[in-house]
């Protein structure tokens, strides 16, 4: 029967993603998420994370303008990038070490 459902037999919320997504993935969005409210932030989220990760894989040591520069974002953003995840990783260290001792 899922596979008989068309356009017009969407509620308006699921024909504006059906648009998008196809009304095959809405009806498996339906399935898993059906009931649930979500709010789903614009992509502009996960590309900032993206953007994050990819300078803290390719800092090597003193490439700040490099990375600014590449990435479009100023000096002292990628500091304090690499800033707060040396400090995620001596905390995660210090945890693992407690842990282990415990």
């Amino acid at each position: 029967m899922e596979n008989e459902i068309r356009l017009d037999d969407l509620p308006p919320t699921y024909q504006q993603i059906a648009m998008v997504i196809g009304i095959e993935n809405v009806v498996k969005l339906g399935r898993e998420l059906g009931g649930e409210q979500f709010y789903l932030p614009k992509l502009d989220v996960c590309l900032a994370r993206v953007k994050k990760r990819k300078i803290i894989e390719e800092f090597k040591g003193g490439n700040y303008g490099e990375l600014a520069r590449k990435y479009g974002v100023t000096s002292f953003w990628v500091r304090e990038i690499i800033k707060k995840h040396r400090r995620e990783m001596i905390n995660k260290k210090q945890t693992v070490s407690t842990l282990n001792a415990g």
